[in-house]
């Protein structure tokens, strides 16, 4: 799969998201409860997030860079 995002970080793309989406990634990184991709708002993050298999991705919101690698997913 080609990366895509806003921009690379580390290798990594990231996208530029919303405060919803930021508070969604942090509450669920927070409470180590899993992410459905209904709930994600930008639509281009929604995409990858849904097709991505190894979810290396990260998220800018007004400058701040999260790293998603650390999400755990229940199964």
């Amino acid at each position: 799969m080609s990366t895509k995002g806003d921009f690379l970080y580390n290798g990594i793309p990231i996208f530029n998201v919303g405060f919803m989406d930021f508070t969604t990634f942090t509450s669920c990184m927070e409470s180590k409860s899993r992410i459905f991709t209904k709930c994600i708002q930008n639509d281009e993050l929604r995409s990858y997030y849904k097709k991505s298999r190894n979810k290396k991705i990260g998220i800018c919101y007004e400058g701040i860079i999260v790293d998603l690698r650390k999400i755990k997913e229940c199964e």
